[in-house]
């Protein structure tokens, strides 16, 4: 890896079949004060709570997690069991400062927010809910991470992009960034950063968990956990710079 560069591990977890009281237990271990008390306000009303966690998960979420990787979805359309559209675990290698960008929500023809205080729906067809990733490497082993919730809707459209001192053709979709809800926090390896959509959540937190083929959506939550497993950007072992002595005329 280039040496700017950091390994991340995610995993999505579905809150349905699991314990109120497990994940009481997870939000007493967390620290939830590397999130400021307006963002931690603006997260609450949109149905998100963040944390850190740092050492080993419970064990109910890796088990969950093992379980989760065997389960196959019904397609009632279909009468068909097909492998979800997501993965529950991934690991992803992201340079300094460049944003990633990985699908956190199921698939929706069409997904329906209300911002909070208010009643006015707005209506996205072919929507999904992602999360922008962007490390920043701090030089001492530690990693300052920013998530943005996204929501991409729509269908692809060939869009000219500028970068880099060129412009490319690109294929993508329109995308909503909810920057008011971008979340800072800095880990070291090990530690995970962890994200839940409430049950019952309204806003950004209901796109979160998508349309589900079984029960109401708002009514289920989901965790979302970004650990920080490798970093390359260490000023500890970098190599020692030599000087070179300036030359100089005989007298």
């Amino acid at each position: 890896m280039s040496p700017d560069s950091v390994v991340l591990e995610l995993a999505m977890l579905d809150l349905a079949a699991v314990q109120e009281a497990w994940t009481a237990d997870l939000w007493r271990e967390a620290d939830e004060q590397q999130v400021p008390t307006e963002l931690r306000g603006k997260l609450a009303r949109n149905g998100l709570r963040c944390g850190v966690l740092g050492g080993q998960l419970p064990s109910w979420i890796t088990d969950h997690l093992a379980d989760r990787g065997k389960l196959l979805q019904l397609d009632e359309s279909e009468c068909t069991a097909v492998v979800s559209d997501l993965l529950a675990q991934r690991r992803i290698q992201c340079r300094a400062n460049q944003h990633r960008s990985v699908p956190v929500g199921s698939k929706c023809k069409e997904l329906s927010l209300s911002c909070p205080g208010s009643e006015e729906l707005t209506k996205y067809v072919d929507a999904q809910c992602h999360l922008s990733i962007t490390a920043n490497p701090k030089g001492d082993g530690r990693v300052a991470l920013e998530l943005v919730p996204e929501i991409e809707h729509g269908s692809p459209r060939q869009r000219w992009v500028g970068g880099d001192g060129l412009f490319r053709l690109d294929a993508s979709r329109d995308s909503i960034r909810y920057d008011d809800l971008k979340v800072t926090a800095t880990l070291v390896p090990g530690q995970t950063l962890i994200l839940e959509s409430l049950p019952n959540a309204n806003g950004v937190g209901k796109a979160f968990v998508g349309n589900k083929t079984s029960g109401p959506a708002s009514a289920q939550g989901k965790l979302v956990l970004v650990r920080l497993a490798q970093t390359q950007f260490d000023d500890l072992f970098a190599p020692q710079q030599s000087l070179t002595p300036i030359a100089t005329q005989p007298p």
